[in-house]
Formats: C-alpha cells, structure tokens, sequence
C-alpha cells in the first residue's frame, strides 16, 4: 500500500519538475524536432506551433513558409531546409523554456531509462511500469541515506570535548542531510514545476 501511494505521488509531482535531460527536446529525434519534420511532410505548421511560445509563431510561420519554397528545388535544399527549420523551432522552443540552445543533437542520445519509459507511459496511455521504476528509485535513495544518517549517528550527540566537535558535525550534517533530502522530495511531490524553470511546457 505504502508503495502504491509514493507511487501516485511521484507521477503527481516528479515528473512534472524541470528535466536535467533537458536536452532531449535537443535532439534530431526528440518531440520537437520529428515534429517539426512532420509539419513540413504534411504541409501544416499548425502541428509545431504548440512547442513555441504564442510570442514566437509568426517566426515559426516564416521559417516554414521559407523552408517550404527551399526544399521544392532538388533534394539537397530539401535537407538543408529540413534542417534549418528544425534548429528554429528547436531554439525557439529552448528559448521559451528559459534555456540556452547549443545546437541540434545527434539521434538515438542516451538520456538513462526514465525518459523511454515516460513515453511509452504515453504511447500506450499506461504509467505501470513508468511509476514503478520511479517509486523504486526513490526508495532506494532514502533507504540508502538512511543507512548512511544512521552509520553518523553514533558519533557524539553532545560533544564533550572541542575534539569531538569535528565528529559532532559530522553526524548533524548527514542527519540534516537526509531530513532536507526528504523535504526537497516532499516538495517536488507537491509542486507543479513547469517543463522548464519559468518556460512552458512542451
């Protein structure tokens, strides 16, 4: 039961804070980027504005528009188009997060398991094995510092001595480690973080 209830609190809060794989939305085969593809293959840019900001669609617009009289010549200028399109949305998608855009990243990036899962999670409209892999996690994060708060714990409580001060932090600072671990993940299970810090969610 107790496993169930981290469960749905991990999908009601975790995976709604900002990514460090950010850079996901970086790659030639990420969401944003295969989208945009899609919307020149099917001649409809509507299909890429929602990952921009309202404030950046006629730039999105212009580029498509640009990109569709391009890629008409020979295929060449169809990838170059293809390309240059792509890099725009994907900036002005970075833009509207907030973060820095670096470039477009090769396919088939290793962002670790958690990502794979959460879009199969949407694919198949099933978050099992998504909340599962979650809720493992973080039980064994905590059990982990728990095992290392407890180790501390038997350095002095109230040091007798200034030579037992040193050892005294020591245990303070894991203990009060493992209880702001256990804050900072109370809040992020609370919290509605966006994609990215300030950005929009894509």
């Amino acid at each position: 039961m107790k496993r169930k209830i981290l469960a749905s609190a991990l999908l009601g809060g975790l995976l709604l804070m900002p990514m460090s794989a950010q850079a996901h939305c970086d790659t030639v085969d990420g969401p944003v980027a295969t989208t945009a593809l899609s919307a020149l293959e099917s001649d409809n840019v509507n299909a890429v504005l929602p990952y921009v900001p309202a404030a950046a669609e006629s730039e999105v617009i212009a580029a498509f528009e640009e990109a569709r009289r391009v890629r008409a010549k020979d295929v060449e200028a169809r990838h170059l188009a293809d390309r240059y399109f792509q890099e725009t949305v994907v900036r002005l998608h970075r833009q509207g997060e907030g973060a820095p855009y670096t470039g477009l990243k090769p396919a088939g990036q290793d962002f670790g398991p958690v990502i794979p899962a959460a879009e199969q999670a949407l694919e198949h409209g099933n978050a099992e094995a998504l909340v599962e892999m979650l809720a493992g996690a973080v039980e064994r994060q905590v059990s982990e510092r728990l095992r290392q708060s407890l180790a501390a714990s038997v350095l002095p409580r109230e040091p007798a001595s200034r030579e037992e001060v040193a050892a005294a932090r020591e245990r303070v600072e894991a203990e009060l480690g493992f209880v702001l671990y256990a804050e900072a993940l109370h809040q992020a299970i609370k919290g509605h973080a966006a994609h990215a810090e300030g950005g929009h969610v894509d």
